[in-house]
């Protein structure tokens, strides 16, 4: 059973059924997408104090069809080309709104290396070197975070990098790179870069 259900199914036993950021958006499970079972699973300490914001540098998708077909290529790139266990992030987000799951909280991602066993990896599908992600990814994206804070995966005080502030690389995109480092959460801090 997802997290966020398990959290809103309590917030109405106890009376409080607030909106949280768990509800903001529609959250589509591994189950939902056809995810391949993954080949191991190494688990995850809470809380973590570290996110990477990530693209994934391919096809846009603005609906749940298209955005299922992008995540299980992404997963099917990831383990049979890069020969991971998996897809490599904690979760993906498509222009649709929507948060797909990946590894989930409690799996280590292959996201950002030397960093994958003390954060999580968020990705939002597509390439953002020249323009943002719209609106509705931009939110799913924030939202997902807060949801981790609010259920105890997340740091309150976390820090949100770009993955090229970990790693050599062009990633998230210059467009959505300059996006984060607008967002209030986003660490100046500098940190180890691997290449």
């Amino acid at each position: 059973m997802a997290p966020e259900f398990l959290f809103f199914l309590s917030s109405l036993i106890l009376g409080l059924g607030h909106a949280g950021p768990c509800e903001n958006y529609e959250f589509v499970t591994r189950e939902e997408w056809g995810a391949r079972p993954p080949t191991s699973i190494e688990y995850i300490g809470h809380p973590v104090n570290m996110t990477f914001v990530h693209h994934s540098a391919g096809s846009y998708c603005f609906d749940l069809e298209a955005c299922i077909s992008v995540v299980q290529g992404i997963q099917n790139y990831h383990m049979d080309t890069q020969g991971w266990w998996d897809i490599g992030y904690s979760f993906l987000v498509g222009e649709d709104g929507r948060v797909y799951e990946g590894r989930g909280w409690d799996v280590v991602g292959s996201h950002t290396l030397n960093y994958n066993d003390i954060a999580n990896g968020f990705c939002v599908m597509g390439d953002f070197t020249a323009r943002t992600p719209n609106e509705q990814a931009l939110n799913a994206k924030k939202d997902i975070i807060s949801c981790g804070v609010e259920l105890g995966y997340i740091l309150p005080n976390y820090e949100l990098f770009g993955h090229r502030d970990g790693r050599c690389t062009s990633c998230p995109g210059d467009a959505l790179y300059a996006e984060i480092r607008t967002w209030p959460s986003y660490s100046f801090r500098p940190i180890p870069i691997y290449c």
